[in-house]
């Protein structure tokens, strides 16, 4: 049983590494010079001074558990830090000005963000009628029905939105954020679910409720790598697919070719497509349809002195209808201030989701947007020390309402020796890629060995 893996992001790595301890033997192959994906951690220098910075996702939450799972199979989790809460400090701008989020009972009550009626709106959260069924519907939708169309428009949008890059309007609810759904069929809302899940309780987890890894995120894909024992290529592009009898041969660019038992896609939809047209057209021309988003972020060092002292801010989500050039802003050096030296204020900005063509600037022409937005921002008047900037131009799938039945039908479409796996697909956080490559594993093994015990 030989299996090729194609993409050596953090799920491909997490495919190999569930075929090696499964006993099958495999090729990874990455067509860019770097494991990892968009998990890649740098350490940027200026005048004698380290920055850690990330260009990716730079936490993982644990109430997903495979990542926690993964990293105590890889032995490292003594190089696991706690970053603390998500939710503290963090604003939101509306109408162009910024306001905390109301995560606890008196900012919510003081909030000038909801009106009186958008608040009595939100409290009657438990007496809405509860969705029992499995179909899905868009985030907006989901947060209307149960929460009002303020809270929508004023925070909830505006966090989730920014988190998964998209549109509310388009956004699954069931692959965003899935857990609201199972609150409300469990418990009949989200306060009722919530409640329900706090009074249940059971095993306590050792894991703080985000985690990251003292060198950057990029330990864990690294990590990986040194423990992978198989036939892992760098710069290995494939160009595609093909069934020839019970194998399928890849074929790269350059003319090499393997002969392979079973193949894993853990690329892209849109690269997925171009490589699987011989073996289905028609699922190679679904996979063509689902959207692909341009994403980026900024990571800019400055001196403490040229920041503004209030408000203290951690960070800020800028709602789409703001209409300005970048998404959200993030304090890092306060986030994790053990990655920063002391005198200077690191910041991430986040670039592609209402303005996706700024992504596509010329470094030049994107630090000046960016420098402009945060002086009008958050009166961020200086120039930054020193600066990175991170792109994926098409490089952020978009899962709106229907899109894991989408899969599925994908999926059937596609002989059982070929698997999918990966952002585009059931999920686009990092514990969501590593279930999904996993699986895909899990998946041909047990279908490769079910042909060989029929063959018999």
């Amino acid at each position: 049983m030989h299996v090729v893996v194609i993409g050596g992001g953090i799920t491909g790595l997490s495919a190999a590494w569930e075929l090696q301890k499964r006993g099958a033997s495999f090729t990874l192959l990455e067509a860019s010079h770097r494991w990892g994906g968009k998990i890649v951690s740098n350490t940027l220098d200026w005048n004698g001074a380290n920055f850690l910075v990330e260009g990716g996702p730079d936490t993982l939450v644990t109430r997903k558990p495979e990542a926690w799972d993964l990293a105590n199979e890889l032995g490292m989790l003594d190089q696991i830090a706690d970053p603390g809460s998500e939710t503290r400090g963090i604003y939101v701008l509306d109408n162009a000005s910024l306001h905390p989020i109301p995560v606890s009972p008196t900012r919510f009550f003081a909030t000038p963000l909801l009106t009186l009626r958008g608040k009595l709106r939100l409290l009657a959260e438990p007496f809405q009628p509860a969705r029992r069924d499995d179909d899905d519907e868009s985030l907006a939708d989901f947060v209307r029905r149960r929460l009002g169309q303020e809270a929508l428009d004023k925070f909830i949008g505006p966090v989730l939105g920014g988190i998964y890059n998209t549109d509310p309007e388009k956004q699954s609810i069931l692959v965003s954020s899935p857990i609201m759904r199972e609150m409300e069929r469990d418990g009949g809302g989200l306060f009722a679910g919530a409640l329900k899940r706090a009074l249940r309780g059971g095993k306590k987890s050792k894991a703080p409720r985000f985690i990251t890894f003292k060198n950057g995120l990029q330990a864990l894909s690294d990590e990986l790598v040194r423990q992978l024992a198989g036939d892992l290529r760098l710069n290995a592009r494939v160009e595609s697919v093909t069934r020839e009898g019970d194998q399928y041969r890849v074929s790269m660019a350059g003319g090499s070719e393997i002969l392979a038992d079973g193949v894993i896609l853990a690329a892209l939809a849109n690269q997925a497509s171009a490589l699987i047209e011989d073996i289905s057209a028609e699922a190679s021309r679904r996979l063509r349809e689902m959207r692909q988003q341009n994403i980026g972020t900024v990571s800019l060092v400055y001196r403490e002195t040229d920041i503004p002292g209030k408000p203290v801010i951690n960070g800020l989500m800028i709602p789409r209808r703001e209409k300005r050039m970048i998404d959200a802003v993030t304090y890092t050096s306060r986030k994790m201030p053990e990655r920063s030296p002391a005198g200077y204020t690191v910041l991430r900005v986040f670039i592609g989701g209402g303005a996706p063509e700024v992504v596509e600037y010329s470094d030049e022409r994107l630090i000046e947007t960016v420098k402009k937005e945060l002086a009008e921002l958050l009166g961020i008047a200086a120039a930054p020390q020193t600066w990175t900037v991170f792109r994926w131009e098409g490089g952020f799938p978009q899962a709106e309402a229907g899109h894991l039945k989408r899969v599925d039908e994908i999926e059937k479409l596609l002989p059982p020796g070929i698997a999918l796996a990966g952002s585009s697909y059931r999920g686009i956080a990092v514990p969501d890629c590593i279930r999904q490559g996993r699986e895909a594993a899990a998946k041909i093994v047990t279908a490769l060995r079910c042909e060989a015990i029929s063959k018999d």
